[in-house]
C-alpha cells in the first residue's frame, strides 16, 4: 500500500496538515451551517410551546431540503425540527443529517448531529449530540460529542477535555483532546493527549 504510516502516543501537541479529516470536517460544517441558515418554508407554524431555549417564534418539522447543481442532486439536508428565536438571533435544529452526492449520484459525504444551534448574526454555531461525518473519498469518519464553529476565524473546535476521533475504514485511527480545525490553512491540531495509529495516502 502506498502511503505514510505513523503512531501517536501522548505528547504536548500534534498537527496534521492537508490530510484526511480536514475535508470531512469542512463538509460537516459547511452543510450543516448552510442548512441552519437557509429559509425555512416547511410546515412552519407559530410556536405555542416553551422549550429549554424559551418560546420559539416559529417551528418547522419534518424538514427535507434538497440542493441541485448543474441539474443533478448534490446535497440532501434533513432535520426533525427547527426552531427560530428572533430576539436571540438563533435557529436550533434537532436530529440533523446530510448526504452529499458526487457528479455520478454516488454518496460522497454523509454526516449527522443531534442538535445544532446556529447564531444568525455571527454565523457561529454549536454542534452536539453524537456528531459524526464520513467521507467516501477519504475513507474516514470523524466523530465527536460536540463541536463549535467560529465563522470569522473559520475554525472548528471541541471543548478542551473532550476527545475527537478520526478513524479510517481500514481501522487506523487517531484520537485526542484539545482539537482545533483551521480551515484557512487546512490543518487540524490536537493540543492535548493524542494516541492512535494511522495511515494516509499523499494526494498529488
Amino acid at each position: 500500500m502506498h502511503g505514510r504510516p505513523g503512531q501517536a502516543r501522548g505528547g504536548p501537541r500534534l498537527s496534521i496538515a492537508r490530510t484526511w479529516g480536514v475535508v470531512s470536517l469542512a463538509a460537516l460544517a459547511g452543510a450543516f451551517l448552510a442548512f441552519a441558515g437557509c429559509s425555512m418554508d416547511y410546515r412552519v407554524t407559530q410556536a405555542e410551546e416553551k422549550t429549554a431555549e424559551g418560546v420559539p417564534d416559529t417551528v418547522a418539522t419534518g424538514i427535507v431540503h434538497k440542493i441541485y447543481k448543474n441539474g443533478h442532486l448534490s446535497l440532501v439536508l434533513e432535520a426533525s425540527r427547527a426552531e427560530t428565536f428572533n430576539s436571540q438571533k438563533k435557529t436550533v435544529l434537532s436530529n440533523a443529517r446530510f448526504e452529499e452526492l458526487d457528479d455520478k449520484g454516488a454518496m460522497a459525504t454523509e454526516g449527522r448531529a443531534g442538535t445544532i444551534v446556529y447564531h444568525t448574526d455571527t454565523e457561529n454555531a454549536e454542534i452536539s449530540g453524537s456528531v459524526s461525518v464520513h467521507s467516501a473519498s477519504e475513507k474516514a469518519v470523524v466523530s465527536a460529542r460536540s463541536l463549535a464553529w467560529a465563522n470569522k476565524e473559520k475554525k472548528l473546535s471541541a471543548p478542551p477535555a473532550e476527545t475527537v476521533v478520526v478513524k479510517k475504514d481500514d481501522g487506523s485511527f487517531i484520537q485526542g483532546t484539545g482539537f482545533v480545525g483551521d480551515f484557512r490553512i487546512r490543518e487540524i491540531t490536537f493540543s492535548g493527549r493524542v494516541e492512535g495509529n494511522y495511515v494516509w495516502k499523499e494526494k498529488k
